[in-house]
């Protein structure tokens, strides 16, 4: 029967050794689990100390490079230890790489990746080391973000981490695992407003809280700007007007668009910087979810803006 494995990533101590003891004290994941073998590739300064992993029935093996994770590697340790699951401790300077997602043996299938976060300097971090965040993100089904307080901008958490990786679930902890009350980020529109004006700068704020709570903006007059971003196959009335979010560097952008109807779009060329006002409506999806769509009054050429690129703060 397969061993399942969990691979925790994050910087130095950002929380990943005592995600993994909290995991191994939840009565709930560990039913029915026998015997856990941790492989720690990283040493912070939390540890796991020989009371706490003999009365968890669980073993640890200490490695310096992550090339020793060989398939006959995995399977000398699955017959030393003949683990219910393992738990990999990532060095977070270290990329995970495709050949490690790729050439885990079939008997230790990877089943999660969790990324923990240290909310205190992720601000930090996003702004020099971009692209190390995006290494250690992109691959994550769950972020952790912890050591929040109530001033934490969820905005910025949540904009730029979606930025990485859209599929990822996100979820905000205090400094002892506690749950926290985030600040909302008060957004710096008026949503009231007869009509709701997005300026450059606060595209990519309006963005996530739209892709959040869709229903917020249904009905609302607004005006949007971005580029003629993609056209949409059959529709000759339709584009996506959008934004690019830089995920770890220039070359490599995600869209956050919206899709605009009731426009000439054969006037208008793929790039072409545009404003469009018009009035939201929400609409349903095929996975159960919604999303709005902008029924354009009036549009017009725009300038690119300074900063092209969109930003979650």
């Amino acid at each position: 029967m397969p061993t399942p494995v969990y691979l925790f990533t994050g910087f130095l101590d950002s929380g990943k050794t005592t995600l993994i003891k909290d995991t191994l004290n939840d009565p709930q994941f560990m039913e029915g689990v026998q015997r856990t073998l941790i492989l720690t590739f990283e040493e912070g300064e939390e540890e796991y100390d020989d009371k706490f992993l003999e009365e968890h029935n669980a073993f640890l093996e200490k490695y310096d490079d992550p090339e020793v994770l060989t398939e006959t590697k995995c399977r000398e340790l699955d017959t030393i230890y003949h683990p219910s699951q393992v738990f990999i401790e990532w060095n977070g300077s270290t990329p995970i790489g495709e050949n490690l997602l790729q050439n885990m043996p079939d008997f230790w299938p990877l089943v999660e990746i969790l990324s923990t976060v240290d909310a205190s300097t992720f601000a930090n971090y996003v702004q020099n080391m971009r692209q190390m965040i995006y290494e250690q993100l992109k691959y994550s089904d769950v972020v952790i973000c912890n050591r929040c307080t109530p001033d934490t901008s969820g905005t910025l958490l949540r904009g730029n981490i979606k930025a990485m990786n859209k599929r990822a679930q996100i979820f905000y902890e205090g400094a002892f695992g506690e749950p926290v009350e985030l600040k909302s980020g008060t957004l710096p529109f008026d949503i009231n407003a007869d009509v709701v004006d997005i300026k450059d700068d606060d595209y990519g704020l309006w963005y996530m809280d739209c892709s959040e709570d869709p229903s917020k903006y249904d009905n609302k007059e607004m005006i949007l700007r971005g580029q003629y971003a993609q056209n949409i196959p059959d529709h000759k009335q339709s584009f996506v007007l959008g934004r690019r979010a830089m995920v770890c560097c220039e070359a490599d952008t995600s869209l956050c668009g919206v899709t605009v109807t009731g426009v000439r779009i054969q006037e208008m060329n793929l790039g072409d910087w545009v404003e469009v006002k018009g009035k939201m409506r929400t609409v349903d999806l095929e996975n159960g979810g919604k999303t709005v769509v902008m029924y354009a009054d009036a549009i017009r050429h725009y300038h690119e803006p300074e900063e092209p690129y969109v930003y979650f703060s």
